[in-house]
């Protein structure tokens, strides 16, 4: 019998992420969450307290370059119009640098000398970012460049006259990184192609220059190095099959510390800039690491890590081999579940990865009954990190599978392109090729099958329920998308220029579009559906759950629906993620 009261105990566990020292001193400040929602938290000398008490959740934060004061970014309702504030850490005074709630602005960087920050903004024009320059003693504000689409300020030059910038021309994966003159707003290329390139991250060097992660070469993610007049450059460290995901400098900027992406799983290493060598740097738990820097001395990486039987912690990891250091956290929860990772072959022959977590004991002669969950994106990945609810269905003796269908990313370029545009539906036959493979065998029960997701995984249950009715006992979707029309009308218009270039254009491929729209089908759907969404959701409209409701409804269809007030595309408050997850569990309880 499953409990559904059983999942409450999991989803108290509190995560620490974004782990980050001041300049100077060196105090530690981190996002944890237990008071409820993401704060700021410092360590003292007595332990740790919280900063901020902010009426909504901490979403990021950076050390002013002086280290007596901290820029943190917060929006309203998980609206994602993010307006910055700057807090006085002696004093705790917060002093509100943005106030516009219909704005987007995306934290840049702070001005060597922290004078200035710079950032993006859509204050003129809503599909559109300009850069913009603050001045912070006097609050003057200087667009630096005309609107340009969607532009991220990615830091200043060690002189304070230029920005390094990453604009996006359409879809994700087709970005260019340019240096931008604050004084004239001349763009100079950098690391620039005739082809497509991701950017990852980038950075400048104090000596000029910088670094870059990117697909400039190749199908995948490296690190680059390029010259301060955005000319020469040369490839400084690849992994065969593998991408990089995250590289952070020492002090001295003479070497670096990069995370390697590893089937999900996250490998450390140690760089020498000047020489190529690498150090490998072993990880305290089998996970996902994020936040990471080289802080200090630049003895140690700090980092937060995430696995899939412990909650983020974070960690403190020596070089030369010493032991690392849990800092704040839980090293590990002792009963989580690790998965096992394997590949299926889909229906054209593609070899599909995906991770399964199967349950303690002896496994039902009809197999277990299992939980198909869909990652979101669809320019994520499916790894091995903390996840509450999954950990909880183990408990119940579900089986969860994990699969990162073709147009995920981590499995390079080619493979995250195999579901544009008219291919989209090919990514919901691997779901299919899966589950054939793994009923076929007996692994799962062939009756008791039930796929969730969120965001884009939610459309994937959609097209899950509709495309192949038959397969499914039950559905579970989170802020999806049902109607692809209505979701680029409404999404937010900063971002819709990303969503038409990965999904495609209603002006000219209208055909498509209603083709892969889960509403034109749903008469087909039988299983019976949960769907959550929030009311402030600025990436999926609500409106894509409600009307597959009324229409669930009027069709005389099983439909739970849950609508979320005052959250965004994701939940933050700990009431609304009880509530939220007791009612998954409900309902799983009900109908597997």
């Amino acid at each position: 019998m499953i409990d559904p009261q059983t999942i409450l105990p999991l989803l108290e566990i509190p995560s620490y992420c974004a782990p980050s020292r001041s300049p100077g001193d060196g105090r530690l400040a981190f996002i944890h969450d237990a008071s409820g929602m993401p704060q700021l938290w410092i360590e003292n000398t007595t332990g740790i307290r919280q900063l901020t008490d902010h009426a909504e959740p901490v979403n990021s934060f950076t050390w002013h370059p002086a280290g007596h004061s901290i820029l943190f970014t917060a929006d309203c309702g998980g609206d994602e119009r993010w307006q910055f504030h700057l807090l006085d850490v002696k004093t705790g005074a917060i002093h509100a640098l943005t106030n516009d709630p219909m704005t987007v602005h995306m934290w840049g960087a702070f001005s060597p000398d922290g004078n200035r920050i710079a950032y993006s903004a859509n204050h003129r024009q809503k599909d559109r970012l300009d850069l913009c320059v603050m001045d912070i003693p006097t609050g003057a504000v200087t667009s630096v460049a005309d609107p340009s689409g969607y532009q991220e300020v990615l830091g200043f030059a060690a002189d304070g006259a230029s920005l390094l910038v990453r604009r996006t021309l359409g879809a994700a994966s087709d970005q260019k990184l340019e240096l931008v003159e604050i004084a004239s707003g001349r763009r100079v290329p950098v690391l620039d192609a005739a082809h497509r390139v991701k950017f990852v991250a980038a950075r400048l060097l104090k000596a000029g220059g910088g670094l870059a992660l990117c697909d400039l070469e190749g199908d995948r993610i490296a690190l680059w190095r390029f010259a301060a007049d955005g000319g020469s450059s040369g490839c400084l460290h690849q992994v065969a099959g593998r991408d990089l995901d995250a590289f952070a400098l020492a002090p001295d900027q003479q070497s670096a510390v990069i995370a390697v992406n590893e089937d999900g799983y996250s490998r450390l290493a140690g760089l020498d800039l000047a020489s190529g060598q690498v150090s490998s740097i072993e990880m305290p738990v089998p996970g996902v690491v994020s936040g990471v820097s080289v802080p200090g001395g630049g003895n140690a990486v700090l980092c937060s890590v995430s696995s899939a039987g412990s909650a983020p912690a974070i960690w403190e990891i020596p070089f030369g081999g010493q032991a690392a250091a849990c800092l704040h956290g839980s090293p590990a929860l002792g009963e989580g579940v690790a998965p096992s990772i394997a590949t299926f072959d889909s229906f054209d022959g593609l070899k599909v990865p995906y991770f399964l977590y199967t349950p303690r004991g002896p496994r039902p002669p009809e197999g277990w009954p299992a939980v198909f969950i869909i990652h979101g994106g669809p320019e994520m990945q499916w790894r091995p990190e903390w996840r509450a609810d999954v950990q909880w269905m183990l408990s119940q003796g579900v089986m969860v599978v994990a699969p990162n269908i073709r147009g995920s990313t981590g499995y390079g370029r080619v493979f995250h392109s195999l579901d544009d545009h008219e291919k989209r539906l090919d990514s919901l036959a691997d779901l299919t090729a899966l589950r054939a493979s793994l009923t076929d065998r007996h692994l799962v029960d062939a009756g008791r099958c039930a796929v969730f997701g969120r965001s884009y995984g939610g459309y994937m249950v959609m097209a899950a329920l509709t495309e192949n009715p038959e397969l499914w006992r039950c559905g579970v979707n989170f802020y999806g998308i049902g109607n692809f029309f209505t979701h680029l009308m409404a999404t937010g218009p900063w971002a819709r220029l990303i969503r038409v270039a990965e999904y495609g254009d209603p002006d000219t491929q209208a055909d498509l579009l209603r083709r892969i729209s889960p509403i034109n089908r749903i008469d087909r759907v039988r299983a019976p559906l949960m769907m959550v969404h929030a009311d402030r959701d600025p990436r999926v409209p609500p409106c894509e759950s409600e009307i597959i409701h009324s229409l669930m409804f009027g069709l005389g269809k099983r439909c739970d629906f849950m609508r979320i007030s005052h959250e965004g595309h994701g939940f933050k408050r700990i009431e609304n993620i009880r509530r939220v997850f007791q009612a998954l569990a409900g309902f799983i309880a009900k109908e597997l």
